[in-house]
């Protein structure tokens, strides 16, 4: 077992590891996901460095969108670049995650998760919002307590380097979000062996430069457009077992072992229920106390 203890919620748990990840973070506040952007942003102003030994760049944009924008934009360069948002906040991102997942970018955007205003505003969790943006190719990734939400921003930052596929790590607003846990810290150790320098470099590589012309954000015909579009399942069909082989080095690492799903319960169950997010810890205990007790 590898870190130390501290005792964080979950937005700092997240965003602690953002932040050692990234150069570039634009940021826009939204309940409850905006101390990850406030986090960030003092960090940086007291000269906090990345793992890199560089202090990221923090821009408060006008709205959401532009933050999104901001995202694209440093990505396109070849820059580690992050964002945090929810509900509304993520739904002004959707036109730059299509472009961002089409242009196989490694990119990923930290989300509490809330409610999407419909009759009424909610400031409160579920995963109305994170449903919403399914269709534009990120992988999602769902942390259902304070300790998965530090560990597995770690694994999103180096599986969509090694996938190419930008990734959505969310959790659940103001219940994992803001729930002060004590947690396993990862040290820059951690972070610098699940983030391989080979990533990083190819990700500067195809970032855009005058001494490497290529030609981006065209127009196609429905013809070639398609073929484009075929031609990034490999990289979606890669994924799963990326991510798994992550998580299995980060459990080498500290002890905690994730998988793309865990079971819990009877081997003969009949019934099963499957949980996302922090019902998950509430779900677990109660199956584990129904099959400690004697049948009926």
């Amino acid at each position: 077992m590898t870190g130390s203890w501290a005792c964080v919620d979950g937005n700092e748990a997240a965003a602690r590891v953002a932040h050692a990840l990234s150069e570039v973070i634009a940021i826009y506040p939204i309940t409850p996901a905006s101390a990850m952007g406030e986090l960030a942003d003092a960090w940086s102003a007291a000269g906090r460095r990345n793992v890199w030994g560089a202090v990221p760049e923090v821009f408060e944009m006008q709205s959401e969108a532009g933050a999104a924008g901001a995202l694209h934009g440093a990505l396109q360069k070849g820059v580690m670049a992050t964002t945090f948002t929810a509900s509304q906040g993520l739904l002004l991102m959707v036109p730059n995650m299509f472009k961002i997942a089409g242009e196989l970018t490694p990119a990923v955007i930290h989300v509490a998760a809330r409610a999407v205003a419909t009759h009424a505003l909610s400031i409160f969790g579920d995963h109305s919002d994170v449903m919403a943006v399914r269709s534009t190719g990120w992988a999602m990734l769902s942390a259902s307590s304070v300790q998965e939400a530090h560990d597995f921003a770690l694994v999103s930052h180096a599986a969509t380097l090694r996938a190419r596929v930008p990734f959505l790590h969310f959790f659940d607003g103001f219940r994992t979000s803001h729930q002060i846990d004590k947690i396993r810290v990862l040290g820059v150790d951690d972070l610098r062996a699940l983030v391989r320098p080979e990533d990083v470099l190819a990700h500067r590589a195809r970032g855009l430069s005058p001494d490497r012309p290529v030609l981006r954000g065209s127009a196609q015909n429905p013809d070639v457009f398609f073929q484009a579009r075929e031609a990034a399942n490999p990289f979606y069909d890669a994924a799963p077992a990326i991510v798994e082989g992550v998580m299995q080095e980060l459990g080498e690492r500290t002890g905690r072992h994730y998988g793309l799903v865990d079971y819990a319960g009877a081997p003969d169950a009949e019934r099963v229920a499957v949980i996302m997010g922090s019902a998950a810890g509430a779900v677990t205990e109660t199956v584990e106390e129904l099959c400690r007790r004697p049948s009926p």
